[in-house]
């Protein structure tokens, strides 16, 4: 056994790629050549023998692993399609939702000082860049900053106490 421990672990960390799992290979090859010494016939070098077995162990193993990605894999597919699907369900509940938020914003941002509102309008719906938009109000760069600050925080009040009052 010792003679052949080493070519068998070898084989087996070559391909595995994992000396743990090589030693797991290694320990179930001469188990089953163990098993198996019997129907040895001598035909073939013992070492040509032992490689045969070794080789059979790591197909097998390869095939268990790659059945259970694939399973792994399947549930996965099941999971996000199950997931789509119930989004897909709770769709016209999410839209509402959403067009009750827009509406709720647009009315609080109607209601915001033009000061405070312009800045959060041109950043958050119409995506200009902090640049460009104090350049068109005319303001410095900390004074946009602080507008766009205040106003969301007047905003946040609002909706704090909107949602606060039973």
């Amino acid at each position: 056994m010792d003679k052949y421990q080493d070519m068998v672990y070898a084989y087996a960390l070559r391909s595995t790629k994992d000396s743990e799992e090589a030693e797991d290979v290694t320990q179930e090859v001469f188990l089953k050549a163990f098993e198996s010494l019997s129907k040895y016939q001598g035909s073939a070098k013992f070492s040509t023998w032992l490689y045969s077995i070794t080789k059979n162990e790591l197909i097998a193993r390869y095939q268990k692993v790659r059945k259970k990605q694939e399973i792994q894999q399947a549930k996965k597919s099941i999971l996000q399609d199950e997931y789509k699907r119930s989004q897909e369900q709770n769709a016209p509940e999410l839209g509402l939702l959403k067009e009750e938020m827009h509406a709720q914003m647009r009315n609080l941002l109607a209601k915001l000082p033009i000061t405070y509102k312009k800045p959060l309008v041109l950043y958050y719906f119409e995506n200009k860049s902090y640049k460009e938009i104090a350049e068109s109000m005319n303001v410095k760069m900390n004074t946009l900053k602080s507008y766009i600050f205040r106003g969301k925080q007047i905003l946040k009040d609002w909706l704090r106490t909107d949602y606060d009052e039973p």
